[in-house]
């Protein structure tokens, strides 16, 4: 018994030593043979140790539902298979009895596989299989690969479980880590071929900077740029071709191995850029040209038309140059003479902008004080009604908070209203926080306002479909433009007055909103007037108003790049147009008091 013992042990020794010995020699052999040559020795040996003459190698996809056969065995090749397979995907739910490995998560043996009743028959010219072992590998849980032999001449044991198993674990290290280096050496090669690119890109950039060069000798030396920025610069030439002249690099020569670009100026050819290899390189089967280089060369080309058509245009520049100091000269004498009369015009007009100046001041003291009145207790009443929601707000009902919150919200917009007429009496540019805004919510808040003046004359306030749930704007001016169009469709709809419509339609360049009403609409003789400073429709005797609304949202349009007008509603009514500068660009900051 002990001398069994003692010779099962130096057995199982001996097989660990060979083990070791065949994963050196499979590390060693992957690193100058590919993957499928790795796997083939792989399967080769594994076949010799179990006396299998079948043996394939499948990839478990990530999905865990998919297979792809990577390779078989020489012998299986050569003896057995002639079925078609290498590189198809296919899912484990189509497969055969042997991945039942996968299910069971361990190694599988069916010694008789005729009568396994679960079996799904082979396609046309596999291999008869008379017996199989098949073993899973795992990785954190999850299938990575299989490796299957088949066809021993006698049972498969345990030990065989072993011997596979180990192959199986060994291989998928080996190919994992081959499958890491290949892809971090094709990284660095793609690194590699992108630094060239900008090197390239780099180095015209200072051909073109160098005012000293000519447009020749800065596209000669963009061609002498090429080769160094391709594969295989030690073989690649490069000709640029214009409709007058051509240059080349040292080492030219045609070939049936070129990549080609017309150089376009204007929209118009005027001639080709070329790169040939003058022969392919033995160690590459593939195409001679990256993909890559077809789009590097598509950017040199575009800078090149770029290049001339800057040439071209400075010497049309330098042509107008010439014939506008000619015109100047022509234009100081008669300028001379107008410069006496516009002396004393810039007397009259300097006089003028003093007076004015002297309007302005006292009109903006007029407004400061105003403003100070009206800041205050819209002050006052933000922080009583804050007070109110905060002391009383579980008290309230939800029509109670709703107004608390209303009266916040509109006391704040006076402050800020405020605050603008401050600015524009001042300075005559009202400062405005562009921001993306919620013409949404920004509705809500002028129905909320106007509701009981709808619900006591059965006003209907509509909103088109048309209309964008946002734009750039800033929001106070916007509130105030709505507003203020709202209020005069109030003031002086009359009782025919029945529905306001809000609408919208754009151009590339401008958002144009539109409020229309139904009710009486305007005199003509109001039509010219309506938006300058303390004007008032003839209409508007006994109602409230200073004249100043309409003024006010023209300058705050224009403040967005845009205008106001009016246009007759049909069949009835008046319709306010105004349009807002679509590109306006969001501020950093605002001005706070």
């Amino acid at each position: 018994m002990t001398n069994m013992r003692e010779k099962d042990f130096l057995v199982a020794e001996k097989l660990s030593q060979h083990f070791l010995e065949i994963r050196l020699s499979l590390i060693e052999y992957a690193t100058t043979h590919t993957l499928d040559e790795l796997l083939t020795l792989s399967l080769d040996r594994v076949g010799e140790f179990v006396k299998s003459p079948i043996g394939f190698y499948h990839f478990v996809g990530s999905d865990q539902k998919t297979l792809l056969l990577q390779q078989w065995s020489t012998r299986t090749l050569k003896d057995f298979c002639r079925a078609e397979g290498k590189g198809i995907h296919y899912g484990i739910d189509q497969a055969g009895v042997w991945v039942d490995c996968l299910h069971q998560k361990k190694a599988v043996i069916h010694n008789d596989y005729s009568s396994l009743p679960h079996k799904k028959g082979m396609p046309e010219g596999h291999a008869k299989v008379v017996r199989e072992l098949v073993v899973p590998v795992f990785r954190e849980g999850k299938a990575v690969a299989i490796l299957g032999v088949g066809n021993k001449p006698t049972d498969y044991t345990q030990r065989d479980v072993r011997i596979v198993s180990y192959f199986a674990d060994v291989t998928w290290e080996i190919v994992n880590q081959k499958r890491i280096e290949e892809s971090l050496k094709k990284t660095t090669c793609d690194l590699h071929e992108r630094l060239k690119e900008l090197s390239c890109f780099y180095s015209i950039s200072n051909l073109v900077e160098n005012d000293d060069l000519t447009i020749d000798e800065i596209l000669q030396g963009i061609v002498n740029l090429i080769p160094q920025s391709w594969q295989y610069p030690e073989i690649t030439c490069a000709q640029i071709k214009l409709i007058d002249r051509s240059f080349r690099t040292i080492k030219f020569k045609e070939t049936e191995w070129v990549q080609s670009k017309e150089i376009i100026v204007n929209k118009e050819h005027v001639g080709l850029i070329k790169v040939f290899l003058i022969k392919i390189n033995p160690s590459n089967d593939e195409e001679p040209f990256l993909v890559e280089e077809q789009h590097l060369l598509n950017a040199i080309t575009e800078r090149i038309g770029r290049i001339i058509e800057r040439k071209l245009a400075h010497e049309q520049l330098q042509k107008s140059h010439e014939e506008l100091q000619v015109r100047v000269e022509e234009k100081t004498k008669e300028l001379t003479t107008q410069n006496l009369s516009l002396l004393d015009e810039i007397k009259k007009r300097k006089k003028a902008e003093e007076q004015i100046k002297s309007f302005s001041e006292k009109i903006k003291l007029f407004a400061y004080s105003v403003a100070h009145d009206l800041k205050n207790p819209a002050i006052s009443i933000h922080g009583l009604a804050k007070y109110l929601n905060k002391k009383l707000g579980n008290d309230l009902d939800d029509r109670g908070k709703k107004i608390c919150e209303q009266i916040q919200r509109s006391s704040e917009d006076i402050v800020s209203l405020v605050h603008q007429i401050n600015v524009f009496i001042s300075t005559k540019e009202t400062p405005l926080h562009i921001e993306n805004i919620s013409l949404k919510e920004i509705f809500k808040e002028i129905n909320d306002e106007f509701v009981s003046e709808f619900n006591n004359h059965s006003i209907q306030l509509s909103v088109s479909d048309k209309v964008p749930d946002s734009l750039v704007a800033d929001r106070i001016s916007i509130i105030r433009i709505f507003r203020n169009i709202i209020e005069n469709s109030l003031k002086y709809g009359g009782d025919e007055l029945g529905k306001i419509t809000i609408d919208y339609r754009g151009t590339d360049d401008l958002h144009i909103l539109t409020v229309a009403d139904d009710g009486k609409g305007l005199e003509e003789k109001d039509s010219d007037y309506i938006f300058n400073w303390f004007k008032r429709r003839a209409s508007a005797k006994g109602t409230k108003g200073t004249g100043m609304g309409l003024a006010i949202i023209k300058e705050l349009i224009t403040l967005h790049g845009g205008e106001i007008w009016h246009e007759p509603s049909k069949p009835k009514g008046v319709t306010f147009c105004f349009s807002l500068y679509r590109h306006l660009l969001p501020a950093e900051g605002y001005p706070k008091e």
